[in-house]
């Protein structure tokens, strides 16, 4: 009879859970994003830009506060089974909007075994970008999107935020009936 020792059934590596890489992954950007609504307060209150100003800033130089964007909330969300997300709150004069990032708990989970994870091997979100009616709080527009995690910044932020602008814009189009 062979004798086996209790170090030999310990061989394998012991990992987080994909739940616990997505929190702090949501944790992370939560902060980074927070920090980028907070770094806006800094700058001169007064300083709005006009819409006619705003075409002529190039999306790259532009800032939260050029837009006249506040953050009303941050949160995260970690009842979903498949999928924990954050959820920003943020508005302008004329609307308010909540960006809901969502991360699959297929990508928390390592492809490799024998390899170490890392939340930095998170790569893809899922986006939900919602406009809405600041004084009736009814929907205007909404973008879907997969992302890559890494490249949900400031400019992003702006660049997703003109972009359903532009497509759901709420001004009245010219409107013209061509008789004969």
């Amino acid at each position: 009879m062979k004798v086996f020792k209790y170090s030999e059934y310990i061989k394998e590596e012991l990992q987080d859970t994909p739940e616990s890489y997505i929190e702090t992954a949501l944790a992370q950007l939560k902060k980074k994003l927070d920090k980028l609504f907070d770094d806006d307060i800094d700058k001169d209150p007064n300083k709005v830009l006009s819409p006619k100003e705003l075409e002529k800033v190039d999306s790259k130089k532009m800032s939260f506060k050029d837009l006249g964007i506040r953050l009303e909330s941050s949160e995260l969300s970690k009842y979903s089974k498949l999928y924990d997300s954050l959820t920003i709150k943020f508005s302008d004069d004329n609307n308010t909007y909540a960006l809901i990032i969502m991360i699959d708990i297929k990508e928390a989970i390592p492809e490799d075994k024998e390899e170490d994870f890392d939340i930095d091997d998170i790569e893809k979100a899922y986006i939900k970008f919602k406009k809405y009616d600041l004084d009736t709080f009814e929907i205007l527009g909404q973008l879907s999107k997969n992302v890559e995690l890494k490249d949900i910044n400031e400019e992003f932020l702006i660049d997703l935020k003109i972009e359903l602008d532009d497509k759901f814009s709420d001004e009245d189009e010219e409107f013209e009936i061509e008789t004969e």
